[in-house]
């Protein structure tokens, strides 16, 4: 130890730390005693045996660092491993460093007890040096403690990820999952919920930290986005329609946005509308897009394999005619269908009304199909969506 004093005081302090070195078994259990007045050590948190051992570590570590003796690493590493156990079974941080701080006052009273006031006042820095070897074994134990808190949040963090995961995938029938979900989502079984499926992640970065009510769980690749409610708090006329409004930090995000999922066990088949929305996302999409506003997308991609012939077989002739043509024919078509107006599409096609009714037959008579006829004309915008999403159109 650093000296403190004349010598002959010098020595009667070492003399006294290198007697209580030899008696941390005594010191360990006076600490114990005072560490069970704090919570939740008071309740048993730890194993008064644990306790023990850990107090004898300590004490000797405390004192080897006062009298100037090697602190062997294993040491060093107990105080680490105090953290980390007490990070395991929760016991708070606040309580722990209440308890690691217990220790200057323990060593010190032993001192006070043991030396004579002469020696006590003389060893004007020894209250520093005490305070410096207790708080390098706090700082050890703190630094055990972040390192299992982060293990353990790591890990609980991957469980209920999967505990998500698992319900997204199921038909929301098994109960026990249902319950765990709702759990780690923080709603209710019968709870109303809004979902959207960002196809892409890097999307949702900037929704960190300003998605308040909003949750995110990535899934399939993609993000999930959901906000929930109690049955009923939704507006009425959003509910009646099977909507939900989107939440403010998702309207400038491209998504797509699942039926309005009443009671959480809805809410897998509500987010796989929405990924399949997602996936059928129109060219240049700004915003949220939900089922209704793109159907001819999601049934042209649902087609899956048979996707391609329905397109050659219905287009064939149409496809086939050169391309000038055959884009003036496109053009209007397409404006037609979103005007249902002739009058309006010679408008904007820039010709005449015959013009685009005879356009109008050309396509029958290259497809079989009339434009006109509302289920004719669901099948021949359908195959054109189709052509469309193989070649990029």
């Amino acid at each position: 130890m650093h000296s403190t004093g004349n010598a002959a005081e010098t020595a009667a302090v070492r003399s006294v730390l290198l007697e209580l070195l030899g008696d941390v078994d005594a010191l360990a259990e006076r600490f114990v005693t005072q560490l069970m007045e704090v919570v939740p050590y008071a309740d048993g948190a730890v194993e008064r045996a644990r306790l023990l051992d850990d107090g004898v570590n300590t004490y000797e570590r405390v004192l080897r660092r006062l009298v100037d003796l090697p602190v062997p690493d294993r040491l060093v590493e107990l105080s680490h491993a105090v953290g980390r156990h007490r990070a395991q079974i929760d016991v708070p941080l606040s309580a722990v460093t209440t308890g690691t701080r217990l220790h200057f006052r323990v060593v010190w009273e032993e001192l006070a007890d043991r030396l004579t006031p002469e020696a006590l006042v003389a060893a004007v820095t020894l209250p520093v040096q005490l305070w410096q070897a207790v708080e390098e074994h706090s700082n050890d134990v703190q630094i055990g403690y972040h390192e299992a808190a982060t293990a353990l949040a790591y890990e609980r963090d991957r469980d209920r990820r999967r505990i998500v995961e698992a319900f997204l995938d199921s038909d929301g029938e098994d109960g026990e999952l249902l319950a765990r979900a709702a759990a780690v989502l923080g709603a209710g079984v019968g709870d109303d919920v809004f979902c959207a499926f960002v196809p892409s992640r890097t999307a949702v970065a900037g929704l960190v930290g300003n998605s308040a009510g909003v949750r995110l769980h990535e899934w399939r690749g993609g993000t999930v986005v959901l906000a929930t409610r109690p049955r009923g708090t939704w507006p009425a006329d959003e509910v009646a329609a099977g909507r939900a409004a989107v939440p403010a930090v998702l309207r400038s995000v491209p998504c797509g946005v699942g039926p309005l999922a009443r009671g959480l066990a809805r809410l897998p088949r509500a987010v796989r509308v929405a990924q399949q929305v997602a996936g059928a996302l129109p060219a240049g999409a700004t915003g949220p897009v939900r089922p209704a506003d793109n159907a001819l997308a999601v049934a042209a991609r649902a087609l899956g394999a048979i996707r391609d012939d329905v397109a050659d077989d219905v287009l064939h002739d149409l496809l086939a005619l050169t391309p000038p043509e055959r884009d003036r024919l496109l053009e209007t078509l397409d404006t037609f269908t979103a005007t249902g107006s002739v009058a309006v599409t010679a408008e904007r096609t820039f010709c005449h009304r015959n013009t685009v009714l005879n356009r109008l037959r050309r396509i029958t008579e290259c497809t079989g199909l009339d434009v006109t006829v509302p289920d004719q004309a669901v099948v021949l915008l359908l195959a054109l969506t189709a052509w469309r999403q193989r070649t990029g159109g």
